[in-house]
Order: C-alpha cells, then sequence, then structure tokens
C-alpha cells in the first residue's frame, strides 16, 4: 500500500472487549497470588533426554561430518597433452607435406614493367645499375646499331616536336 493512502483506512482489523485493559493487570496478579493455580501446575511440558548433554558434541559433530566422495575430473590434464601433440603432429605433417616453395623467377619483362612503373629518371636507373651487382660476368649488354634513318623516323613518331626543337 502506498502511504497516501494509509489516512483513508480506519478500521484495523482487530477488536479487543471494552475495558479489557483497565483491569487486565488487576485479573493477572490476582491469579498469580494464588497458590492454588501454580500448584496445579505438575511439570513445563519439555523434558530433556536422559544423558542428553553428555552426547551432544558428539552428536553434533557425527552429522557435520561429510562423508568423502570420489571427485571425478571430466578434463585431465593427461589427455589435454595428448590431444595437444595429435593436433601439433598434423598441423607438422600439413605443413612439410603440402608445403611448395616459391620457385618463380624474375622475367626480363616482369623487370621492365617494375622499372617502368616507378618512373625513375635515366640518372637514378644508371645509380641503380652501377650499385648493384648486376654489370658482373652475367650480365651482357647487347649493342644494337642504330642507322640514322630508323632513329630519324622513331624520333618523329614519338615525341613531340616542340620539345625537339626547344
Amino acid at each position: 500500500m502506498k502511504k497516501d493512502k494509509l489516512h483513508n483506512i480506519k478500521n484495523l482489523g482487530f477488536k479487543s472487549p471494552e475495558g479489557y485493559f483497565d483491569s487486565f493487570e488487576d485479573k493477572l496478579m490476582a491469579k498469580l497470588n494464588t497458590p492454588e493455580s501454580l500448584s496445579e501446575i505438575k511439570s513445563s511440558g519439555f523434558e530433556v533426554p536422559k544423558d542428553y548433554f553428555k552426547n551432544l558434541d558428539e552428536d553434533i559433530l557425527s552429522k557435520l561430518k561429510k562423508e568423502e566422495t570420489p571427485v571425478i575430473q571430466l578434463s585431465s590434464r593427461r589427455q589435454l597433452y595428448y590431444v595437444a601433440g595429435i593436433a601439433a603432429s598434423i598441423v607438422l605433417m600439413l605443413a612439410i607435406f603440402i608445403y611448395k616453395p616459391f620457385e618463380e623467377e624474375l622475367s626480363v619483362e616482369m623487370v621492365e614493367s617494375y622499372l617502368e612503373d616507378r618512373d625513375l629518371s635515366s640518372y637514378e636507373l644508371a645509380a641503380l645499375l652501377a650499385d648493384s651487382d648486376l654489370l658482373e660476368d652475367d650480365f651482357v649488354i647487347t649493342e644494337t646499331s642504330f642507322e640514322e634513318d630508323n632513329l630519324e623516323s622513331y624520333l618523329l613518331e614519338n615525341s613531340e616536336i616542340d620539345l625537339i626543337i626547344e
């Protein structure tokens, strides 16, 4: 119930006879002072078994002792080691038998396309060739003889006239 509705409750539901608490104390004292009423009580209604407190500690401790049940582990470390060893050996076998080394050789076209994509100037290209070991025994520069007519026709077809004039 909410607190704001408590002021509406007029009847609590419990009733006591009129004047009950006015004479209650006097009636109780009168009953307690009469020796007849107390002598009529022969027992309190509660009895303690014989030697109850002597054996109480042992009884409580025996009830507290729990039987130890064996603990069964769901997964033991030994099984984990077996599974891990099998998985590692499978991965190792796959790595050994399936692995194919990369044996692609560089072709002249690949080197040419790489150098063209880099947009190197002739000076940078010469510096790269001088720094590398390409000018060793295996590298042979083929000399081609250009005829003047071929050279002139090539320049006219592939270059701009303005650049040649300047």
